[in-house]
């Protein structure tokens, strides 16, 4: 399928494309007067059965994304939902995949990382009719819409932070970037990766060489991250100035606690993705080496996807596409937008 693209997080999912399943749903549809009750929509009900599996229940992100689900299918009041954690696995999302067919539901919301496994589950889903919305990671090739980030802006709001802060601060002198990366997810999440680099180096006077970039794969983990980072910072010991630019908090936090661990901390400068309150606990610190995140605002996500899943079940025509309207969060802004996170910081700021 191809990756369509549009901006605002007031669009919500993409229309059914006819080759990949059998809910007759079309970009035109439009809803039939007498709603959920019209024979004309043969998907429509007076309650759903929605399948949602999470990518793990291991980072505060995608918990915070589990919590706006829930939250926005009791308020919808004729949703059940049936929960799955993939657990960052691409064999554990196909037999999550497998469960839910067995149990009927009547629409996805896959949370999956594995692209490999991608065409494989949405085969399964396709071959039963089940449509897809897609969260962060696109499933190819039929998913029905995508719901997220939009990866290479989002990337580019954190490089152009990290590169404002080493001109502030070290004059525009930079010798090394590290990149916490996650190249199993496929060249969506990379988007976000590619935007982050890109942004710092034209933001700096003289970009770092290609042989100082160091591609390291943190496996989506804060202990991978820590790990890889411990081992990488031993080969550049003459680095005194260092940005690592990472896909998430939780990769942003393994770097950080790796830098103090080997006493590097004043050589390194950390800028990362999500800004959930893992990551907003550590910028808010002070001498903080975490600058900020670049915002998703998990905890909505749900409002929009639950009644977009409704809207498709109910043949009602739905925009392609939805990317969230990202906003770089640090010390110095955290505080508009979420000041009941941190009473005491925010106080203290006024």
């Amino acid at each position: 399928m191809k990756l369509w693209r549009s901006l605002g997080l007031l669009l919500v999912v993409a229309a059914l494309l006819a080759a990949c399943t059998a809910v007759p749903v079309s970009p035109e549809a439009v809803a039939p007067a007498g709603g959920a009750a019209d024979a004309a929509c043969p998907t429509a009900k007076d309650s759903y059965k929605i399948g949602f599996a999470n990518l793990t229940e291991d980072i505060v992100f995608t918990k915070l994304v589990r919590e706006g689900i829930e939250a926005a299918a009791a308020e919808a009041g004729n949703v059940e939902l049936v929960f799955a954690d993939n657990k960052l696995d691409g064999a554990t999302a196909l037999a999550n995949a497998e469960n839910f067919i067995s149990q009927g539901v009547d629409g996805v919301i896959e949370f999956q990382t594995d692209e490999a496994f991608g065409n494989v589950i949405m085969s399964r889903f396709r071959d039963n009719g089940i449509p897809v919305i897609a969260i962060d990671i696109h499933q190819e090739p039929c998913e029905v819409s995508f719901f997220g980030a939009d990866n290479h802006l989002a990337g580019q709001l954190a490089g152009e932070a990290a590169a404002n802060w080493v001109n502030e601060n070290w004059d525009g002198q930079l010798d090394a970037i590290l990149m916490l990366e996650l190249p199993q997810s496929g060249p969506v999440p990379a988007a976000r990766m590619q935007g982050m680099l890109d942004s710092l180096q034209s933001g700096l006077a003289n970009p770092v060489p290609e042989d100082q970039v160091y591609r390291l794969d943190s496996k989506n983990t804060q202990e991978e991250s820590f790990q890889v980072t411990s081992d990488i910072l031993p080969s550049i010991p003459d680095a005194e100035h260092i940005v690592a630019v990472t896909i998430n908090d939780g990769t942003g936090l393994g770097v950080v606690a790796a830098a103090e661990a080997a006493g590097r901390a004043e050589n390194i400068i950390v800028v990362g993705q999500n800004a959930d309150p893992s990551g907003q606990e550590e910028m808010i610190k002070e001498n903080s080496r975490y600058l900020g995140a670049t915002a998703y605002f998990p905890e909505n996500y749900g409002f929009k996807i639950i009644p977009a899943m409704i809207d498709l079940l109910e043949c009602r025509a739905v925009p392609p596409s939805v990317y969230v309207d990202h906003v770089f969060i640090s010390a110095e802004n955290v505080c508009e937008y979420y000041p009941e996170n941190w009473p005491d910081f925010c106080s203290a700021s006024d």
